[in-house]
């Protein structure tokens, strides 16, 4: 019989696919030549790792997980940092490959980079051979997913519908809010699911063309109310699985974080053919120039709290590439973003 997801098409879903639509389409053919589309895919990536361990209950910030995403050693424990790194390397691997198949064989591996020394090597990349729970917060049992053996049997059926003719047809949003709830309700793995869940919505906007650059972080979403997301999924499976308010909550979850993205790309936007690495720091004059300009010197000095030398550093590469211009000479010198 195969899997058939109940849920309803409501005027409040439809309008919401629309606002996603538009929003997906300016952020699509927003003039991003400019080298600070990497700074935005990174971001990206380091937001969706905070987030999803985080909803999981790992402790680590935003700022702890972007400087393990440069490398560094922050001094936490061993598998809270593993938590992070192994997903950035999911992250990374979902954008190198954006139109990989959803479909187990992708799902495993998957699974055993999010668990590697997570997990002992038996369990990571295969589905549970035992019993799993639904604990919640205070560590009481909420729920009992379906059994070790009927999980082979279910998650077949998942990916059997996924690549159905009707579902290849179905809006991408609709599609990856069904994939998230069933992943989760069926709960395959001995742990890790909600990460691998989240990942694999993730990677079903980026095989259906919504991948907005990989500039995305739907999870930060999540995140934000950890409550209501373990709220909405519950509230779906006491409806008898009728998943209607469970994509309608998904959906407005994709328009909230693609107005984010949309803003982000607003405070940067400078028209420019220059192909050049912008710091942190560069990006940061950027919007300060996009929100006054122009501004000297001065005022530049004042709102970063460095020196001058220190100013001349960062914006020396973005007047050479004409994307920042200089106005007068000494103190009278003000900065302006270039219109070209």
């Amino acid at each position: 019989m195969g899997y058939k997801p109940i849920y309803r098409i409501t005027p409040h879903l439809l309008n919401l696919i629309d606002e996603a639509s538009k929003l997906h389409s300016w952020i699509d053919l927003a003039p991003l030549q400019v080298a600070w589309l990497p700074i935005l895919q990174r971001d990206a990536r380091e937001r969706s790792a905070h987030s999803s361990t985080s909803i999981e209950g790992n402790p680590l910030t935003l700022p702890q997980v972007r400087a393990i995403d440069r490398g560094e050693k922050i001094g936490a424990l061993q598998f809270q940092e593993k938590e992070v790194v192994n997903y950035l390397k999911v992250m990374q691997w979902i954008a190198k490959k954006p139109q990989s198949n959803i479909n187990q064989k992708n799902l495993l591996y998957l699974h055993k980079l999010l668990m590697q020394d997570l997990l002992p090597e038996s369990k990571i990349g295969k589905y549970k051979e035992k019993p799993n729970y639904i604990i919640n917060g205070r560590g009481i049992r909420i729920d009992t997913p379906p059994s070790p053996a009927e999980t082979p049997k279910l998650m077949k059926e998942l990916f059997d519908w996924i690549n159905l003719k009707e579902t290849i047809n179905l809006h991408s949003v609709i599609v990856c809010a069904i994939f998230h709830h069933r992943f989760v309700f069926i709960h395959p793995f001995i742990d890790g699911n909600g990460r691998i869940a989240r990942v694999m919505e993730t990677l079903i906007l980026y095989q259906r063309g919504f991948d907005t650059h990989h500039i995305f972080s739907l999870d930060d979403f999540f995140a934000k109310d950890r409550n209501r997301y373990y709220l909405k999924i519950r509230q779906a499976k006491e409806l008898d699985n009728n998943l209607t308010y469970w994509i309608e909550y998904v959906a407005e979850g994709i328009v909230s974080t693609l107005k984010q993205t949309k803003k982000r790309i607003e405070d940067l936007q400078v028209s420019s053919t220059s192909k050049i690495s912008i710091s942190p720091r560069q990006e940061e004059v950027l919007r300060i120039l996009r929100d006054k300009s122009p501004i000297s010197g001065a005022e530049l000095i004042k709102q970063l709290k460095i020196t001058r030398s220190r100013l001349n550093q960062i914006l020396t590469p973005l007047i050479k590439n004409r994307l920042v211009t200089k106005e007068g000479q000494s103190r009278a010198t003000r900065y302006k973003l270039s219109l070209q």
